[in-house]
């Protein structure tokens, strides 16, 4: 599938973070958020109310708390057990 050109509107703070923190890890700023929305695809969502994922979540959490923490690789599993531990506790 050829790939196609979106514009997004961020704060200028933001789009520079997102570079700089692709730059570090190799990549560019488009495949970082590329991957990142392949994530969201990928995790399934779980029946917790709002159909969001443990992931989404998570991401969710530390944006309330003005820590966002972007994941590098994500142990989906992990997170699912996790999930699961805390509903059935």
């Amino acid at each position: 599938m050829a790939k196609q050109k979106l514009t997004l509107a961020l704060e200028p703070d933001l789009i520079a973070y997102g570079k700089t923190y692709a730059a570090e890890r190799g990549t560019s700023l488009s495949e970082l958020l590329e991957t990142y929305l392949a994530q969201l695809r990928a995790t399934p969502a779980l029946p917790d109310g709002d159909g969001a994922s443990a992931l989404v979540r998570r991401i969710r959490s530390e944006l309330e708390q003005g820590q966002p923490q972007a994941p590098q690789l994500v142990d989906q599993k992990a997170v699912r057990l996790d999930h699961l531990r805390t509903k059935y506790a």
